[in-house]
């Protein structure tokens, strides 16, 4: 009897034991709802709204449309078939560049989105106002690899791996965004830039404050204490936003000292540093290494920006009693995911177009070789005038070769211009050369 008693008890509090477990899964009392419901897959008027599910009267924003516990509702498992995979997601979460759980929504054709399509603009088209670009989806952007460049996927994936809590079934987009918090840059504006001032700060999240507490692992670029403005300050400089199609970026409006634009320098600088080896499968090397701090388009400062009463820069930064204090940001000259142009240089920039695709070796607007960079460097340096000629540098031992190799062809811009350098042919120059 007492055998039979005890078995009974046993099996009771085995049985309570799994029931108290599954209330716990089912009525967790430590999740935190509000920053989904604040973010843009959760908003309740645009967030996700799979359309397979619609005959289930989900509502817009519900966690089912990207999460499917059992891979079944309602008796059949509802497009795309073969889930649930990591994190019960209803598609595999990273397989190659242009296969990834969040493009089966940000594509602009055959989106599992209601409505059929996700409209996501390049940073030229939503900062600088390049209205002309056809880019419209975040798959477009990733697909850019040859010459075109774009952020590799497989790479950050890797790279990412044990760092900040991410682990080798991270999803790569996840280095950067929060799906949880992150917001829209325009939300719910999907064939137009919004209008002047209405942007939202930021869709980003740092990845060295990558938490599973989703109040912990909020936006970055949302508060006041997070914009250029305050990050160029920090090194006794001034943010100047570039010209965009009216007004200045990133909104068109007014506003110029950066106050209304996301740190992505403090972003990006948590990857792109002098510390972190980074392989780019588009370089096939490793990517270089800098600190930005020490770069002259960084907390640097470069002072060569005038010659007396003349400025040697273009509008907006041709003011001669700001010479030597402008600090730039990364996306003033980087699109974010992809771009048709090398090194994920943007299309359009301080409201010019620029096509570098020969890394350097192209033609310049002079139509001489080599001179490629000019369309891009000469966006803010008049010095580079038509032809593409900067002003000769002095004294720092060198020679007419050092830039006229062979004769009166220019070498690439980019032998002694890049991120990272202060030598030429391996002289010290005095001074950071980009």
């Amino acid at each position: 009897m007492k055998d039979k008693w005890f078995n009974k008890k046993f099996q009771n509090l085995a049985l309570s034991s799994l029931l108290l477990a599954l209330c716990c899964i089912l009525y967790p009392d430590t999740v935190s709802s509000g920053p989904y419901l604040d973010s843009a897959h959760g908003n309740s008027t645009y967030g996700v709204n799979r359309t397979s599910l619609t005959a289930f009267s989900y509502s817009i924003g519900n966690c089912v449309h990207c999460h499917e516990q059992h891979a079944s509702i309602g008796g059949s498992e509802p497009n795309p078939t073969g889930g649930p995979d990591k994190y019960a997601l209803f598609y595999t979460n990273h397989v190659t560049q242009t296969d990834n759980f969040c493009f089966k929504c940000h594509i602009d054709i055959s989106s599992y989105q209601s409505g059929g399509s996700l409209v996501n603009r390049s940073y030229s088209y939503r900062a600088g106002g390049y209205v002309t670009d056809t880019l419209n989806d975040i798959l477009e952007a990733f697909s850019f690899t040859s010459p075109a460049t774009s952020h590799n996927l497989g790479n950050i994936q890797t790279f990412i791996n044990g760092k900040w809590g991410y682990t080798s079934d991270s999803n790569p987009c996840a280095a950067c965004h929060n799906p949880h918090a992150g917001k829209g840059d325009p939300a719910n504006a999907p064939n137009s830039r919004k209008t002047s001032g209405t942007r939202g700060y930021s869709p980003v999240s740092r990845p060295s404050l990558h938490s599973k507490d989703n109040n912990a692992w909020g936006l970055w670029g949302d508060a006041a204490a997070e914009r250029m403005n305050m990050y160029a300050n920090s090194f006794g400089g001034i943010y100047q936003a570039p010209n965009a199609a009216s007004g200045y970026e990133p909104d068109g409006s007014s506003t110029q000292d950066g106050s209304n634009l996301a740190d992505y320098n403090t972003l990006c600088i948590e990857c792109h540093n002098n510390t972190n080896i980074i392989y780019s499968n588009h370089l096939l090397r490793n990517l270089r290494m800098f600190n930005w701090a020490n770069e002259n388009h960084g907390g640097y400062m470069a002072t060569y920006c005038s010659q007396g009463a003349k400025s040697l820069l273009a509008m907006p930064y041709d003011g001669l009693t700001k010479c030597g204090q402008y600090i730039t940001a990364c996306t003033d000259c980087h699109e974010p995911h992809g771009s048709p142009n090398n090194y994920l240089i943007r299309k359009q920039v301080n409201n010019g177009l620029v096509t570098v695709i020969n890394n350097g070796s192209g033609n310049g607007p002079d139509s001489k070789v080599n001179k490629e960079w000019v369309w891009l460097c000469g966006r803010c340096h008049t010095s580079l005038n038509s032809d593409g000629i900067h002003t000769h540098p002095s004294g720092h031992g060198m020679g007419c070769m050092n830039c006229h190799p062979g004769g009166g062809n220019y070498r690439n811009c980019m032998d002694c211009h890049y991120h990272g350098n202060s030598s030429i042919d391996g002289s010290p120059y005095g001074t950071p050369l980009f």
